[in-house]
């Protein structure tokens, strides 16, 4: 059941384990918190914006935003309630506050110190050595290249989804959604107001955080969404957010060269069109690198590559040519010393 279009501020009661969850609003909002509306069914969470998000705020788009939504065919609306956090009510207290949204699902938090915290796809940027340092003190593990691009692969699904029917991510970036792969690898896409039709106006101003601003003025479109997908790819694999540079070595241990072409081409300043065949097939082929005995990465020279648990993309052949090398210094000293003993003797 849908509350009514728009919700006003009275109407909503804190939920009774608002304590549970710890959730940080973002750039856009001053809060964003578990809640229920009178007399309707389900929870819900309620981000209120800040002033300066409310003076740029285009109230006749983030409506039409939520009765697009209930305009939808039925399924369409349940995958978009499944994939994306979507408004499904505008909350008003005069003007207009905030929005309603639906929470991610639980399985997408993490137990951290008797609260539930999101787990974002940042975490996929971080490294063995990192995530085992942040074990403790955030719950977090590591995710190997096979997991990293499976869960990429549920958010290109949805990006594309959007794409058909309309809509543009604009803000698509690695804070900007929340991941499981328990017990498989999915996504949800978070802050979806800044969503905005093809073409159209969106409800708050398009903005990017710095490493996440296009390369050429303009506005969001399908084109700058795959820009910034294929930089998520990159910043995943190469676990580093801050990557600028594609590492080709790094790419080539777990993607094949058509892949690489397809996000080559996007890097390059924002392509002005996109193979969204290709990409899809991409998409769908990342899927089946993840299964409950075994983890995989197709490259040019194999189609399914068993893939070592724990093992990074980044710098493995030169930890592996590092390793060979002290082996062979080691050897290469014994034989040294059976020949002295052997000749002293």
């Amino acid at each position: 059941m849908n509350p009514p279009v728009v919700v006003e501020e009275a109407d909503l009661t804190s939920a009774t384990d608002t304590e549970v969850y710890q959730l940080r609003p973002g750039g856009q909002a001053r809060s964003l918190a578990p809640c229920e509306v009178d007399g309707v069914p389900g929870r819900f969470l309620v981000k209120r914006y800040d002033e300066e998000t409310l003076t740029g705020l285009d109230e006749d788009a983030l409506l039409a935003m939520v009765r697009w939504r209930r305009e939808l065919p039925r399924q369409d609306r349940v995958t978009l309630d499944q994939r994306c956090a979507w408004p499904v009510a505008v909350v008003r207290q005069d003007r207009v506050t905030g929005i309603l949204i639906r929470p991610a699902p639980e399985r997408m938090f993490v137990e951290l110190r008797a609260r539930l915290v999101p787990r974002h796809l940042d975490e996929l940027t971080r490294s063995p050595e990192r995530a085992n340092a942040l074990r403790d003190q955030y719950g977090t593990r590591y995710y190997e290249p096979p997991y990293k691009l499976a869960v990429l692969g549920q958010l290109l699904t949805t990006v594309q989804w959007l794409h058909e029917r309309g809509y543009v991510v604009g803000d698509l970036q690695l804070r900007n959604a929340v991941f499981t792969i328990d017990p498989a690898p999915a996504v949800y896409l978070l802050d979806c107001d800044s969503c905005l039709p093809v073409g159209g106006r969106g409800a708050l101003p398009e903005v990017d955080p710095e490493q996440w601003k296009l390369p050429r003025d303009g506005g969001f479109t399908p084109e700058t969404d795959y820009y910034k997908f294929a930089w998520a790819v990159v910043r995943c694999l190469q676990e580093s957010a801050e990557a600028w540079e594609p590492d080709e070595a790094a790419l080539a241990r777990v993607l094949p060269s058509r892949h690489r072409r397809l996000i080559g081409q996007c890097l390059d300043g924002a392509p002005e069109s996109v193979d969204t065949a290709r990409w899809r097939a991409a998409g769908e082929s990342w899927r089946w690198l993840v299964t409950p005995e075994h983890i995989y990465v197709e490259t040019d020279s194999n189609l399914r590559e068993a893939w070592r648990r724990g093992r990074s993309a980044v710098g493995d052949g030169s930890r592996g040519r590092h390793g060979g090398i002290v082996v062979l210094i080691v050897v290469l000293a014994a034989i040294a010393v059976v020949v002295a003993v052997t000749w002293g003797a």
